[in-house]
C-alpha cells in the first residue's frame, strides 16, 4: 500500500514538477525580494539611527571632557593656592598678589577673589575681598571687590559653599560690579582651626568659550554627518528660523533649566527650557527637561509643530548642567532611505540572476525523477527484487535509490527488532509492577491505624496515574502529637517515585527530633535543594496536631490548602511559600489553628482538582466543596474513610471515561478530642528555679500516687521522672542568674495520672532532642539526652507545647489499661 502511494506520487510529480517548481521559484523570488527589501529598509534605518546616536554621544563626551578639563584645572589651581592664602593672613595686603599670580598662571581663570567674612580684618572695614581680574585688553588688574553697592555676602557664589560646607560651582550669571561678563564661579570655603569659615576663595571662568565650543561642534556635525556646507550654518538666527527644522543644534541648560548656551544668543540666561516646551502639546519634552535637571542621560523622539526630532541629552559632570543635541528626524531618515534604495537595487539584480540559474538547474534535476517513477511502479507491484535505474548523481536521487535497495533487508531486521522490543517491554512492565508494590508498601496501609485511641481517626488513599507516581502522604504519633504530611512531586513515573521516597524518608527522619512544621519543611528543603540537577521539586503540606489540646501547627510549601469539615466547611488559611527543593535558604512561615472536636482535616493533591473529563473540564475546588456540602445532614461530620469514599465516587462520576492524567491522593484526619474524665484529685505547687527546692516534689507525687493506690516502686519511679523533668526545666528554661518559677500541677482520674509542668522561661522543647543511645559506652555517648530518655521510659506519654508565653510539658502515666 505504501509503495503504491509512493509510485503514484512520483508519477504525478514527474509530469508537472518542472512547471510547479518554476512557478514556486518565481513566487519565492518575489516574496524573498519583498521581505529582504523590508528587512534592509528596517535594518538600514536602525543602523543610521544607531550611528547617529553614537556619533552624537561621542561629540557630547568630547565636549564634556573639554569642559571638565577646564573646570578641573580651575579647581586644582584654587586648591593649590589655598595654603599660600593661609600663610599670608597676617598680611592682608599681600593677598592681592596671590590672586594676581593665580590669574597669571591659569589663563582659563578671568577673575579670582578672596572674600572674607564681615569684619574679619577690623582695620579693613566690613567688606574685604581682594580681587584680580582680566581687563578687555587681557591686562590683569586688582581691586577691592566688596562695597556697599556690591554686597558679595548675598551672592550665590558666597552663600552656597557656606551653607553646603564644601566646594561649589555656581549657576552661570552675568557679573555686574565684578567680572562684567557671563561667567560661572568656583567657590572654595576656607576654615580656621576651630572649623569656622572665615572666607571663600573664588575663581571666575568665562562662559563665552562654551558658546563657541557648542557652535563649532554643531558646524562640524552638520557638515560632516548631515552633509551641509559650512556657509549654510554660519548665519544669524531668529526664533522662527527654518534652520531649527532642518539642522542639528546643541544647547546647554543649568540646574534650574536656564539656558547657558544656545544658537539663539538672546535666550542665554534670559529664558529657560520650560518656557517654550510648556507651549507644546507633546509632554515628552517636559519629561526630558526634568530628567536633564536630575542629571540623567538618554534619547527620545519629540514632536514640535507636526515635525519629529531626535533629542539626545547627557549631564555635564561636576556642575549639574546638562547638554542636549536636537536633530530633525526627517534628515536622519532620509539618509537611511537613500541607503535602502541603493541596497535594494543591488539585491534585485542578484535575485533576477538567481532566478535564471535556478530555472536551468531545475530542468536538469527533474528529468531523473521521471525515470525513477517507472522503476517505482514495479516495486509497487510487489517485486522487491526489481532492478532500479542507475542513478549516477550523488544527490538525493542517489539516496532514494539506495533507500529502496535496502528496504527488503530493513523490513526483515525491523520484524526481528519488533519481537525483541515486545519482550523487553514485557520485562519493564513486570519491573514497574514490582516498583509499584514497593512504593505502596512505603505508605500507611492499615486502617484504622490507631484502634486503641479514641481521640483520632485517619484514612488515606493514593491512586497513581502510572504504575508508579510522585504523590505521597504519611503520618505517625510521637509524644502525643500527630505528625502528618501530604505532597506532590513535580513530574511523573520513576523519577517522581524516587523523589517521593526521598521526601517521605526525610519527613520521618527530621520530624523524629523536630516538632515545628516550618523547621521540618525548612530542613527538608535544604537537603533536597542541594545538588538538585534535575530541578525537581515537591509541593508539601506538613502539620503537627497536638492531641491533648487540638491545636494544630502547620506549614505549607506550595501545596493546595486543606479543607476543614466540621460544623462548617471551608479552606484552611495557608501561606503558599515556595515548593520544597526549589531554592536553598528560603524561609518557610509557620501557622497554627485550633481544631474543634469531630472536625475532619481533608488534604489532597492537585490530581483531585485537576482531574479532567472528556471535555477537558477540571473537577476544581468548587466541585470538592459542593460534594462535601451535598453529603447527608447526619454525615456532615463523617468518618475519614466515608469522606474519602464520597470524594472518590464524585470524581469518578465527573471524569467518566476520560483517562486519569495525574496521581490522585487524599488524606482525611478526624480529631475527636479527649473524652471527659472523672477527676478524683488535683494538686499543684510552684517552686523557684532552684534545685534545692526539688524535695518538695516528692510530697506532691506521693500524695497523688497514694490516692491512686500505686505501690512504692511505682511511686518512686513516678517521683524520679517528675523530679528529672523539673530539674531539666530549672537548668535550661532560665538563664544563669535569672529568677523564675516552675509550676507543677497533678490530676488523678480513673484512667491516668497527669502532671503538667509549666514555666515562663526560654522556649525549650525537650521532646525534640534525639533519644540517647544507651547501647554505647559512657565515653562514646554524647553529653545530654539521658534525662529525657529516663522520663520517656518511666511515663506512658510525654507532650510539649509553647502556649501564651509558657513552656508546658505534660507527662501521663496510665493506671487503667483499656
Amino acid at each position: 500500500m505504501v509503495l503504491s502511494r509512493l509510485k503514484n506520487l512520483l508519477s504525478r510529480a514527474s509530469s508537472s514538477l518542472y512547471a510547479r517548481l518554476i512557478l514556486g521559484v518565481m513566487l519565492t523570488v518575489l516574496v524573498v525580494f519583498i521581505i529582504i527589501t523590508a528587512i534592509i529598509s528596517n535594518v538600514t534605518r536602525q543602523t543610521v539611527l544607531s550611528d547617529t546616536e553614537a556619533h552624537v554621544k561621542s561629540r557630547m563626551e568630547i565636549a564634556n571632557r573639554h569642559i571638565n578639563s577646564v573646570l578641573v584645572g580651575v579647581e586644582v589651581a584654587v586648591a593649590n593656592t589655598v595654603p599660600e592664602v593661609k600663610e599670608q593672613l597676617s598680611k592682608p595686603d599681600q593677598l592681592y598678589n596671590i590672586v594676581r599670580r593665580l590669574l597669571e598662571l591659569n589663563p582659563d581663570i578671568i577673575g579670582s577673589a578672596i572674600a572674607f567674612e564681615p569684619g574679619y580684618f577690623p582695620e579693613k572695614g566690613k567688606y574685604f575681598s581682594p580681587y584680580a581680574y582680566r581687563s578687555a585688553d587681557s591686562t590683569i588688574l586688582t581691586k577691592q571687590l566688596g562695597t556697599t553697592d556690591y554686597e558679595y555676602h548675598d551672592m550665590e557664589w558666597y552663600k552656597m559653599p557656606k551653607q553646603l560646607g564644601h566646594n561649589h560651582w555656581s549657576e552661570p550669571y552675568f557679573d555686574t560690579g565684578g567680572g562684567e561678563q557671563l561667567m560661572t564661579t568656583f567657590s572654595y570655603p576656607l576654615y580656621d582651626e576651630n572649623g569656622s569659615m572665615y572666607a571663600v576663595m573664588t575663581a571666575d571662568v568665562s562662559l563665552n568659550w562654551l558658546t563657541a565650543l557648542v557652535r563649532e561642534s554643531d558646524i562640524d556635525f552638520n557638515s560632516r554627518f548631515l552633509g551641509y556646507g559650512e556657509e549654510d550654518l554660519i548665519q544669524d538666527l531668529t526664533p522662527t528660523s527654518e534652520f531649527f527644522y532642518t539642522h542639528a543644534y546643541t544647547f546647554i541648560i543649568g540646574r534650574t533649566g536656564t539656558y547657558i548656551a544656545h544658537p539663539l544668543h538672546q535666550r542665554i540666561l534670559n529664558d529657560t527650557y520650560f518656557t517654550y516646551v510648556e507651549q507644546t502639546a507633546d509632554s515628552t519634552d517636559n519629561r526630558i527637561g526634568r530628567e536633564m535637571i536630575l542629571g540623567h542621560a538618554g534619547m527620545s523622539i519629540i514632536n514640535r509643530d507636526g515635525r519629529k526630532f531626535m533629542l539626545y541629552y547627557a549631564p555635564i559632570e561636576r556642575t549639574g548642567w546638562s547638554m542636549a543635541t536636537v536633530m530633525p528626524s526627517k534628515v536622519i531618515i532620509g539618509r537611511a532611505q537613500s541607503f535602502s534604495i541603493l541596497i535594494s537595487l543591488i539585491m534585485l539584480g542578484g535575485l533576477l540572476l538567481l532566478f535564471l540559474v535556478c530555472r536551468t538547474l531545475m530542468r536538469h534535476i527533474t528529468k531523473p525523477l521521471w525515470l525513477f517513477a517507472q522503476s517505482a511502479d514495479e516495486i509497487a507491484q510487489g517485486n522487491l527484487t526489481v532492478s532500479l535505474p542507475d542513478i549516477k548523481t550523488k544527490d538525493e536521487m542517489k539516496h532514494l535509490h539506495d533507500s529502496f535497495s535496502l528496504m527488503q533487508t530493513s523490513l526483515q531486521h525491523q520484524m526481528e527488532e519488533l519481537r525483541t522490543t515486545t519482550a523487553s517491554k514485557a520485562a519493564i512492565e513486570s519491573e514497574l509492577n514490582v516498583a509499584s508494590k514497593i512504593q505502596r508498601a512505603m505508605l500507611p496501609k492499615i486502617y484504622p491505624p490507631y484502634p486503641e485511641r479514641d481521640d483520632i481517626d485517619i484514612y488515606g488513599q493514593l491512586m497513581p496515574a502510572k504504575a508508579v507516581g510522585g504523590d505521597l502522604f504519611d503520618f505517625y504519633i510521637r509524644d502525643e502529637k500527630l505528625f502528618f504530611c501530604i505532597g506532590d512531586v513535580s513530574g511523573k513515573g520513576i523519577p517522581a517515585s524516587l523523589v517521593m521516597a526521598v521526601t517521605k524518608a526525610l519527613f520521618r527522619t527530621i520530624s523524629m527530633h523536630e516538632a515545628q512544621p516550618h523547621r521540618i519543611i525548612g530542613q527538608m528543603n535544604e537537603a533536597m535543594a542541594q545538588d538538585n540537577d534535575s530541578n525537581m521539586f515537591v509541593t508539601l503540606f506538613v502539620g503537627v496536631l497536638d492531641l491533648p489540646t487540638g491545636r494544630m501547627r502547620y506549614c505549607n510549601g506550595g501545596h493546595d490548602a486543606p479543607i476543614l469539615v466540621g460544623s462548617g466547611i471551608g479552606k484552611l488559611p495557608v501561606n503558599s511559600n515556595l515548593p520544597v527543593g526549589v531554592m536553598s535558604g528560603w524561609t518557610f512561615t509557620a501557622q497554627e489553628t485550633q481544631i474543634d472536636p469531630h472536625t475532619v482535616v481533608f488534604l489532597y493533591t492537585d490530581g483531585l482538582t485537576e482531574a479532567e473529563n472528556t471535555a477537558h473540564n477540571q473537577f476544581s475546588e468548587d466541585r470538592i466543596l459542593d460534594s462535601l456540602r451535598s453529603m447527608p445532614t447526619q454525615s456532615r461530620q463523617p468518618l475519614p474513610d466515608a469522606l474519602v469514599a464520597r470524594m472518590t465516587e464524585a470524581v469518578k462520576h465527573f471524569v467518566g471515561d476520560a483517562e486519569q492524567s495525574d496521581d490522585l491522593t487524599m488524606l482525611a484526619i478526624q480529631y475527636k478530642g479527649r473524652p471527659e474524665q472523672n477527676v478524683r484529685l488535683q494538686r499543684s505547687i510552684t517552686l523557684p528555679n532552684d534545685v534545692k527546692e526539688t524535695p518538695r516534689i516528692a510530697e506532691l507525687v506521693e500524695t497523688v500516687c497514694e490516692t491512686a493506690g500505686l505501690d512504692s516502686t511505682s511511686t518512686l519511679q513516678m517521683n524520679l521522672a517528675i523530679e528529672e523533668a523539673v530539674v531539666n526545666v530549672m537548668n535550661y528554661a532560665y538563664p544563669m542568674g535569672t529568677i523564675g518559677t516552675v509550676s507543677i500541677k497533678a490530676s488523678l482520674s480513673d484512667q491516668a495520672i497527669t502532671f503538667v509542668i509549666s514555666d515562663s522561661g526560654t522556649p525549650f522543647d525537650p521532646t525534640a532532642k534525639s533519644e540517647a543511645d544507651t547501647t554505647l559506652s559512657a565515653e562514646e555517648r554524647p553529653i545530654g539526652g539521658l534525662g529525657i530518655h529516663l522520663v520517656r521510659q518511666l511515663m506512658d506519654s510525654i507532650n510539649y507545647e509553647y502556649t501564651d508565653g509558657y513552656n508546658v510539658l505534660t507527662l501521663t502515666k496510665k493506671i487503667f489499661k483499656h
